[in-house]
């Protein structure tokens, strides 16, 4: 019997061992969050999702916008992708923002102002939310030399209305700080600009595009948002990825397109399965590396 009672005490002392083990590793498996507001406009109260670096830091910061067609989405889905960054070192910010077409839709029916203010509100969001992290940098761990924005779908679409911003001549107070400081690099998920007119060198970061060619919500080149007819209420030109990627060519800026050869909006999710391309691409372009233009062409399968 003290043969057996020996084996059985072996027995547990080896599961709490694991088991010490395994608490001692969830740290490390399961990134947690922590929230805090940055605005309150109305009645929304506008808040971040701060994700830290797992393990040692490379001291590169990323805002992430999420995509829902300015109606839907939410910081909590985007958590998957801010995992994946955290584990290469990241450290992640993923911001709320007004969604005015909730309830409503950005389709071909909703009307063109309508579509516009929504997409405005969201890039005065962002841009405050900008604001906040430069102004609690050595509070959140931010070097601001090395703060990268990044969006999609959506998000994409006001990530680049906030770097080509159509807005600013009307609202100088908000936006004269982007005079001044600009954000290391972009990384933009089937985004399109509003006007190619604001594309300018003096606003252009380096530039990571990732679009589908048979995109049917953003176009990959010049077209209506959604394909909306002329005669359609919502009736609104956009310009994707191609034709941004043509437009840094044109200024010799330094700018990568993925495209996708065959696929649709579905590729606004690329966030959550290309680690690897997204971190070549941030090291480079924060270490000042990135020159010229690169155009990968991904065959559909």
């Amino acid at each position: 019997m003290k043969g057996k009672n020996r084996i059985e005490t072996m027995k547990k002392l080896t599961f709490v061992g694991l088991l010490g083990l395994l608490l001692l590793q969830l740290p490390a498996m399961a990134q947690e969050k922590t929230r805090f507001n940055y605005a309150i406009k109305d009645t929304d109260t506008l808040y971040m999702d701060h994700y830290k670096p797992v393990g040692k830091s490379n001291g590169i910061s990323v805002m992430f916008i999420h995509g829902g067609a300015f109606e839907g989405g939410h910081p909590d889905n985007q958590k998957p992708m801010a995992d994946g960054l955290c584990k290469l070192g990241y450290r992640v910010f993923v911001i709320s923002y007004r969604l005015y077409l909730k309830g409503v839709g950005f389709g071909c029916n909703t009307t063109t102002p309508e579509k516009l203010k929504a997409v405005r509100l969201a890039v005065e969001d962002a841009a405050d939310a900008t604001k906040y992290l430069y102004a609690n940098a050595r509070e959140l761990g931010i070097d601001t030399t090395k703060l990268v924005l990044a969006g999609s779908s959506a998000g994409a679409e006001t990530a680049l209305q906030l770097l080509f911003n159509p807005y600013e001549k009307k609202d100088k107070a908000r936006y004269e700080f982007f005079g001044r400081q600009k954000f290391a690099a972009s990384m933009i998920f089937a985004g399109a600009v509003l006007d190619m007119n604001t594309v300018k060198e003096d606003k252009w970061t380096p530039m990571l595009l990732m679009h589908g060619t048979k995109d049917q919500l953003v176009p990959y080149g010049t077209a209506a948002h959604r394909f909306c007819t002329a005669n359609d209420a919502g009736w609104l030109m956009m310009f994707g990825a191609k034709t941004i990627y043509e437009k840094a060519q044109e200024m010799n800026k330094p700018c990568i397109l993925y495209t996708y050869e065959g696929k649709g909006h579905e590729i606004s999710g690329k966030m959550f399965s290309e680690f690897a391309k997204m971190d070549e691409f941030m090291k480079s372009a924060v270490a000042g590396t990135m020159n010229g233009q690169q155009s990968v062409v991904i065959p559909a399968q």
